[in-house]
């Protein structure tokens, strides 16, 4: 009976411990599982704000491309003024974008994407942009013609006097007038060497080689032009004098009649006797006037430019920066090659 009650006891006992035991591990699992779930509550909240901040960053560069390849028209900005809103847009359903643009300088701009998810996660991303302005460009040409040599024939003149003065059929470039240019100094030179790189030529920049316009390159001229030729003679039919905003030509090009606007020729270029051109000229080879051929405007030649005689250049810094002006493809935004990042920018910088 005694030994009975004795087994009994420590059944007892060991079923206690036992359950102890089993209490424990459960306890020890529910903190396992705890800390698992705090973990993965974590590990979500974390992957969620990573997501929310990609996908900011991600419409802020989608902005900047919507800028880039959508934006027409001159910058509204001034140099040192505030920055101003480019464009905006939504997000899926819960997010926005917005680009506002700072002018740095007179062509040099920086364009800085914002984007901002449901929740307050925004992100900035910026870029530097070169965008035309006419009357810099003007501004860069520090003679009425610049190019490897100018030859003057008998009786034909390359004027510099009445550089500013308004032309028929023209409007006026007050702009113009008011800013202190090189080839708008009272005595305007009537000629000079081709400049430097990157106004002319490349250095070491490939990418510009030869013609170019700013950081416009060859074949980006070729891509906007209004007007596309393959050498030979200007065989598009039109009204005299009028503007053709921006022509590109492939090769040697012979002029007939009375032209206007920017002249962008890979090849030499020729005035027969009596044709004219109004604007801006840029010629990768040589430029000759036939008698009694005229160029009212600006002209760079990476040759040489021989007048014929009887025949005028009369320097126009108005009517090179109307031509420029009307030449719309050009006013555009382009991203600078290369390393024009300058993002990310901290989402509290204003």
């Amino acid at each position: 009976m005694r030994h009975s009650a004795k087994r009994q006891t420590t059944a007892c006992r060991q079923g206690g411990f036992a359950l102890v035991l089993a209490l424990l591990a459960l306890l020890v699992l529910a903190g396992i599982a705890s800390a698992a779930v705090a973990a993965s509550v974590g590990q979500v909240r974390v992957a969620t704000m990573a997501g929310k901040v990609l996908s900011a960053r991600s419409g802020a560069r989608g902005g900047l491309d919507v800028v880039f390849r959508q934006k027409r028209g001159v910058p509204g900005t001034q140099v040192g003024a505030a920055a101003m809103v480019l464009d905006s847009g939504t997000l899926g359903h819960r997010g926005t974008w917005r680009v506002r643009e700072l002018r740095l300088a007179r062509e040099f701009h920086l364009f800085i994407g914002e984007g901002e998810i449901g929740g307050g996660v925004s992100m900035r991303e910026s870029r530097v942009a070169w965008w035309m302005d006419p009357i810099s460009r003007t501004e860069s040409h520090s003679a009425v013609v610049e190019a490897g040599s100018l030859e003057i024939g008998v009786g034909s003149d390359v004027r510099t006097d009445s550089i500013l003065a308004i032309r028929a059929g023209m409007e006026g470039c007050g702009e113009l007038a008011a800013s202190p240019g090189l080839a708008l100094a009272q005595r305007p030179t009537a000629y000079a060497m081709l400049p430097s790189p990157p106004e002319w030529g490349s250095a070491a920049d490939a990418d510009f080689a030869g013609l170019r316009l700013g950081w416009f390159s060859e074949s980006m001229l070729e891509e906007l032009a209004d007007h596309e030729l393959s050498g030979g003679t200007f065989a598009t039919p039109g009204c005299s004098g009028c503007w053709r905003g921006l022509v590109y030509s492939r090769g040697d090009l012979l002029l007939t009649g009375r032209e206007a606007g920017v002249l962008a020729v890979r090849g030499s270029l020729r005035l027969q006797a009596g044709a004219s051109w109004t604007g801006l000229i840029l010629a990768s080879g040589d430029v000759a006037l036939e008698q009694g051929a005229t160029i009212v405007g600006l002209v760079r030649a990476g040759g040489s430019v021989a007048l014929g005689d009887g025949s005028l250049i009369d320097g126009s810094a108005c009517a090179a920066y109307n031509a420029l002006r009307e030449a719309t493809t050009l006013a555009r935004p382009i991203p600078l090659p290369r390393r024009s990042w300058a993002g990310p920018v901290p989402p509290a910088a204003r």
